[in-house]
């Protein structure tokens, strides 16, 4: 049979357990708050590494931009485009599906923001290549 200074020993060595691991993940949580920000050194590539990323994965992600941008600005018959969602987004109300032209409609919002962040993203992406690629 368990004593009372037994039963009360180990709840005592539970509670500093518990104590010492809140602690130590307040401390955690605490050295990784945003706000925090730490600056990001600088990345080193290897040459064929440098050059895959220049010959590849830039005109990938240009072209890419491109087609996305191309998409959104397109004509209603061009699934995917602002205008092709106007045509759903009308022929829901027609239908009576508010709930789904309300959907729509948030995309249809949310266009110019994405338009704005491709822009910038191409304008990052050529910055880049113009700074670090040989022509």
């Amino acid at each position: 049979m368990v004593t009372t200074a037994r039963r009360i020993g180990r709840i005592a060595a539970v509670s500093v357990v518990s104590a010492g691991l809140l602690l130590a993940g307040a401390g955690l949580a605490l050295a990784d708050a945003p706000g925090t920000s730490t600056s990001q050194g600088p990345i080193t590539l290897s040459p064929e590494q440098a050059t895959q990323v220049c010959t590849q994965r830039i005109p990938a992600i240009l072209a890419r931009i491109d087609r996305v941008t191309t998409r959104i600005n397109a004509d209603a018959s061009t699934r995917g485009s602002t205008a092709w969602l106007t045509a759903r987004e009308n022929a829901a109300k027609t239908a009576g599906h508010s709930d789904v032209a309300d959907r729509i409609q948030k995309r249809i919002d949310a266009r110019p923001a994405q338009l704005t962040r491709l822009a910038a993203a191409k304008t990052r992406v050529t910055d880049f290549r113009n700074a670090n690629c040989a022509s």
